[in-house]
Formats: structure tokens, C-alpha cells, sequence
């Protein structure tokens, strides 16, 4: 399993804008140190969700400061941006990483940030299918010609030239079948699932992904990559006391996503806004998410592969305002004491039942305090 750690930037106290980034940097070269696959950077705009405006910006920074991880995005809001222009950018990066770069696009959920763009959220999923199309061939090919709804431009040849042929490997995040089968036909690879997806969403979107593999006729082992929450302590009681981070996380996400969330000069006032039962509860959360021990962490994730084919583990260690000494320490552990554990797993997705067959996922959360775990 490949893991990978994912920058979101948030700051629900609005703290100086350059702690945060300084804080951020920091986390990726520790990244780097501790031997994680990627760094992954989002794209947000306008509210204390997320610092990082233009996530492609952060790469090059990292990239001078690292040697061995690779970067990506999960993502670039592609109706938000400029096709022509973001092809040369992508250009830029793989040059300047080396190579090292991937790109995930989406597009985009937040009502609140389309309508300051003033972008029609309701046609974004259209917008980012010409964007995509044109930045395929402005970096794979030489004197592009497009006409297209949004977008026009007469014979065109973009400099420089990517160094990765044809292109940086793409990322697209959806969890919708048709869109993951015209994903993986083509080759890019499926990002499924928020941070705040709950871990039902995650096995469900497995069996949905199982449809897609299907769909486009492709064959097994495909990447299938998550994100979760993650925070690894040296004692419970601590990790149980992050969980109003990731209360604030779930209940900000979905009340930017619906424009529902009152936001002040930036910060999310997310105090303001009603608590729902289960996807905000404390408890649920901590038996949901990964947070916990090394050795409670490394049982969840054991869990998770009984139901899930999942190969590749995006973990969001900077939810909310925990503190960055501890978001260090957390990594450390994870990468010391829980990544070890699955480095040589590979799962064999051939092999895993389909939603029909499958045992019932609930059995992801039957681990109790006091039962025995499979890595103590």
C-alpha cells in the first residue's frame, strides 16, 4: 500500500497566513524524511477550510526541499482555471520537480467559492470535460486547434514541453461509475471520497469501483485511492481529545458545499451552523476515522482491506486547529509504528466479492476497547 499525506491548509482560528504555510512546508519535508509516497495539496478559496489557493504554487517550494517524494492535487478546481494557461504550468512543474509531479483535477463542490469566481456551479461537470480535453492535447501534441463551448484557440503550440511523455499522470476525483470507467480507460487514476467521507462511503464507492473496472474494460490490480482522516497518538485519551477537529472538518465541509455556512472576513463560522446526528457525533467519528494508538490505527485500516480494495491511503493529518507539534508527532508514529505494517501488502482485487456477495460493512466497526488487535 502507498500512503501519502494531504495538505488542506485549514486554520479555524484564522491564524497568521504564513504560520500556517510555514507549519505546512515543514509537514511536507517530514513527509519526505519519514519515507510517504506523496505530498497531495487541495485547492480552496475564501474560508478558513483551506489556506491554499493554488495548490500548484506549494509543489516547486516542496520540491526544492525533498528528494524522493512525489507530489500531487487533489485538486485543482478545473472550472476555475484557465485550460491554456494551467497546460504551460503543469509543463513548468514537471520540469522543475523532475518528473515528480502528478496532477488531480475535479470539479469542484463549493457554492460558496463558484459563485465568488463567478462561476455557474451547474456547469462545471461540462466545463471540466472541455478543460481536460484541451489540456490532454496542448501538453501530448503540438499546434492545437480547438473550438469548444468555452473555449477557442487558433493553432497553438504550448512551451515548454513536459519532460513526463506524453503528460504528468492524471488524477480525477468522482465517485460516479460512468465518470471512474471514462477515467480509467484512459488512464488516469480515481481519487474516491472527502476527508469527511464516512468509512460506509468508502466501501461503498469500492463496490462502485468495481462496477467501473468492469465498465471500461480494464483489467486488475487499478489504483484506487482514498482519503481519510488520520491523527496517531501515544495515548487514546489524546487522540480522543483531536475529535472536535474533526467535528469542525465534517460539519465546515458540508456547510460550504450547500453555501449554507455564514463566513466573516474568511474564517467559517461553523459554531453557527446545526450538528447532525451521526456524521458530526465524537464517538462516531473516533470509531470512523483513523484516529487512535499506532496499534488501534493499524486495526482500522486492517479492517478497512477485508472490505476494500484500497491501495493507496491519502491520510489528512492537519485536520482543523491541532497543533503542528503533534500533527509531527502523529506522522512519526504512523510512519514508524502503522505504515510498516502494510508496506508489502498488495490487495487482490480480482478477488474480493461484489456488493451482493460482500459481508456486511458494519463489520468495520465491531472492534471494541478490550478486544484483541491484529498488530499489538
Amino acid at each position: 500500500m502507498k500512503f501519502g499525506i494531504f495538505l488542506l491548509l485549514q486554520s479555524p482560528d484564522m491564524r497568521p497566513s504564513q504560520e500556517t504555510y510555514e507549519h505546512a512546508l515543514e509537514q511536507g519535508v517530514l513527509a519526505d524524511q519519514l519515507g510517504f509516497d506523496y505530498v497531495v495539496a487541495a485547492e480552496h478559496h475564501f474560508s478558513s477550510y483551506g489556506f491554499l489557493p493554488y495548490p500548484l504554487l506549494l509543489i516547486p517550494v516542496l520540491a526544492e526541499r525533498t528528494t524522493q517524494i512525489r507530489f500531487s492535487t487533489a485538486v485543482v478546481v478545473l472550472p476555475l482555471r484557465n485550460p491554456i494557461q494551467l497546460a504551460e504550468e503543469i509543463a513548468m512543474l514537471d520540469i522543475v520537480t523532475r518528473g515528480r509531479v502528478e496532477i488531480g483535477f475535479g470539479t469542484g463542490y463549493q457554492q460558496y467559492e463558484f459563485q465568488r469566481f463567478g462561476v455557474n456551479l451547474a456547469e462545471n461537470r461540462a466545463m471540466f470535460e472541455e478543460s481536460l480535453d484541451l489540456i490532454t492535447k496542448l501538453l501530448s501534441t503540438e499546434n492545437v486547434r480547438h473550438q469548444g463551448r468555452y473555449w477557442n484557440l487558433p493553432e497553438t503550440t504550448t512551451l515548454p514541453r513536459p519532460i513526463t511523455k506524453p503528460h504528468p499522470q492524471f488524477w480525477r476525483a468522482t465517485s460516479s461509475v460512468p465518470t471512474m470507467a471514462w477515467s480509467l480507460a484512459r488512464g488516469i487514476k480515481v481519487i474516491t471520497g472527502g476527508t469527511a467521507s464516512s468509512m460506509d462511503r468508502v466501501i461503498n464507492n469500492w463496490y462502485l469501483f468495481q462496477d467501473a473496472v468492469e465498465a471500461a474494460g480494464v483489467s486488475w490490480p487499478q489504483e484506487f485511492i482514498i482519503n481519510r482522516g488520520v491523527y496517531v497518538s501515544d495515548s487514546e485519551a489524546d487522540a480522543k481529545a483531536m475529535m472536535p477537529h474533526a467535528v469542525w472538518h465534517t460539519r465546515t465541509a458540508r456547510g460550504l458545499s450547500s453555501n449554507s455556512l455564514p463566513v466573516n472576513a474568511g474564517r467559517a463560522m461553523t459554531e453557527l451552523t446545526a450538528q447532525l446526528a451521526q456524521e458530526d457525533d465524537p464517538e462516531f467519528l473516533y470509531k470512523d476515522w483513523f484516529f487512535g494508538t499506532p496499534e488501534i490505527v493499524a486495526e482500522k485500516i486492517y479492517r478497512m482491506t477485508q472490505y476494500a480494495g484500497v491501495t493507496y491511503l491519502n491520510c489528512t493529518f492537519n485536520l482543523g486547529q491541532i497543533p503542528h507539534e503533534k500533527i509531527m508527532r502523529s506522522m512519526e508514529l504512523f510512519a514508524t509504528k502503522v505504515m510498516p505494517h502494510f508496506r508489502g501488502y498488495t490487495p487482490d482485487q480480482a478477488k474480493y466479492p461484489r456488493q451482493a456477495d460482500a459481508p456486511d460493512p458494519k463489520g468495520y466497526f465491531a472492534w471494541e476497547e478490550g478486544m484483541p488487535l491484529t498488530f499489538a
